[in-house]
């Protein structure tokens, strides 16, 4: 067996607009971690390329997090910015752009951080979270609620040695 991971303290995850992918697992990982007992970890989202306004996720995201039992209404969308290389832990992408343009923003030296969502999913098979406007809710959610659940699992978990 091995150890687990670190828990990081502060999680920031990222898609372009921070209307729908982000807001959605921020959500669903806050629900993974209040019922692992890490209420503690603060979970953030923001964009890459956000609309002015501050905007609450949009209203289909809402409806399918709240069946699914989740709360996103009180959200609202941000910019990223480089700031927030120096506050979280760890910095979560939703997909290859978003990564590539969190890349672009962070220090150097912060870069290490940044990593994907999708990585942590054990069931879906997906190498970035989809955009529900091409693959529906119903595949952006199986998707987000399986890479969550795996990332914490993945840090609080005994694992064997492969």
């Amino acid at each position: 067996m091995t150890e687990p991971k670190p828990i990081p303290r502060r999680i920031l995850l990222v898609c372009i607009g921070n209307r729908v992918r982000s807001p959605l697992a921020q959500g669903f990982l806050r629900a993974e971690l209040d019922s692992a007992g890490l209420a503690h970890v603060q979970v953030d989202s923001a964009g890459t390329n956000v609309w002015p306004g501050n905007e609450a996720p949009e209203r289909e995201a809402i409806f399918e997090a709240a069946r699914a039992g989740v709360n996103i209404e009180h959200l609202r969308s941000r910019e990223l910015t480089e700031a927030d290389f120096d506050h979280n832990d760890t910095v979560l992408a939703m997909d290859w752009d978003s990564h590539a343009l969190a890349e672009a923003l962070a220090p150097a030296a912060q870069r290490h951080k940044i990593g994907h969502l999708a990585h942590f999913a054990r069931r879906e098979k997906v190498t970035t979270i989809p955009d529900p406007a091409t693959t529906g809710y119903a595949t952006t959610l199986a998707a987000i609620q399986d890479a969550c659940e795996g990332w914490v699992v993945n840090h609080l978990v005994r694992r064997p040695k492969r």
